[in-house]
């Protein structure tokens, strides 16, 4: 499947979810439909992670397969807390100044992607609360390759290693995500280039620490699927 027939199948699927959540009385509210609105947005997101053009590359394919159907978002209890907060720790490792572009879904707060622009200046970090959320990465969340910051001399950096995370299975409300600009050192993308820049979330970082796509846990709550499964 050629990159651009991929992009019009996303954007088709996230039309479709909208489509059909949109009507739901009262929406954004804490009634049983919102789960499931929540849990098709999150499961086109998990559909684009893994695999040649996906998000983490094939270090993370199987992804979808092993985190199960609905991505753990069965009722609104499994939703991330309103009232709770998320920290974001973005760190810039290069000798630019960068914006990185911020994004997270929460289903208390619409059917929208929530979207913010933040400048940490090279060398350096720079941490934000946002509300706790039930999705968070860089960029567009459904568009693997996307552009998830850009550098003063304004160079894009694809947001393809800063695989996007999910509420209960890579965090809690309460707290700390990572999302980190440096040099791809390890080649990740396998083109021979350690000098280009690449960006990491810890959503990628986890999984590969915890040995690969089958049988292992993240987050921290109890069984091997985080939180959702431990219960």
């Amino acid at each position: 499947m050629g990159f651009l027939t991929r992009k019009l199948l996303i954007v088709a699927g996230v039309a479709s979810i909208a489509a059909g959540c949109s009507n739901i009385a009262g929406f954004p509210g804490t009634d049983a439909a919102l789960a499931p609105c929540v849990s098709s947005k999150a499961t086109g997101v998990a559909e684009q992670i893994g695999g040649e053009l996906g998000f983490g590359g094939m270090m993370m394919a199987g992804y979808v397969g092993h985190v199960g159907p609905g991505m753990g978002f069965v009722t609104i209890d499994n939703l991330a807390d309103p009232d709770g907060v998320v920290t974001i720790r973005l760190v810039n490792q290069t000798a630019q100044n960068a914006t990185f572009h911020l994004a997270y879904f929460a289903g208390h707060l619409g059917l929208d992607d929530q979207l913010s622009d933040i400048a940490v200046p090279s060398g350096s970090e720079t941490t934000l609360d946002i509300p706790c959320s039930d999705i968070v990465g860089l960029g567009n969340l459904n568009m693997p390759g996307a552009m998830g910051c850009h550098l003063e001399d304004g160079e894009e950096v694809g947001n393809t290693f800063a695989v996007p995370m999910f509420f209960g299975l890579d965090f809690a409300c309460g707290d700390t995500i990572n999302f980190t600009l440096a040099a791809d050192v390890d080649d990740l993308d396998q083109d021979g280039d350690i000098d280009e820049l690449v960006l990491l979330s810890d959503g990628f970082l986890m999984h590969l620490e915890n040995g690969g796509p089958t049988g292992h846990r993240h987050g921290g709550g109890g069984g091997m699927m985080g939180m959702h499964w431990g219960q």
